[in-house]
């Protein structure tokens, strides 16, 4: 059974990446980038440390090795889990959302 991940905005970012299709490491790079409106621009090596992790929790699976330039191109997919943790995600973050606006109108914030 798969361990349970607590998902960084990395993660998190790399997992909506991938929602449409497979991708591969410099693709997820330049994806991210695309979401986050050039925001957020991940390095390589933080892209393949989130891959491991969100492997080993099952929320993405290889999707399969293509040869390109004498170099085998991994890419991998979002798995059912992977859709499902983001879905979470996005109820915690529509709860953080009413909080602020409570926080806002109460002239707190």
């Amino acid at each position: 059974m798969p361990k349970r991940l607590e998902m960084s905005d990395n993660e998190y970012y790399i997992l909506n990446a991938l929602i449409h299709q497979p991708l591969y490491g410099y693709a997820i790079r330049e994806s991210v980038k695309k979401l986050t409106d050039g925001r957020k621009t991940l390095s390589l090596a933080t892209i393949y440390d989130a891959l491991s992790r969100l492997l080993q929790a099952g929320l993405i699976e290889k999707a399969g090795d293509d040869p390109v330039n004498g170099r085998m191109r991994r890419s991998y997919r979002i798995t059912h889990a992977g859709r499902q943790a983001i879905q979470e995600r996005y109820r915690t973050i529509e709860i953080l959302q009413g909080i602020r606006q409570l926080r806002v109108a109460e002239g707190e914030v």
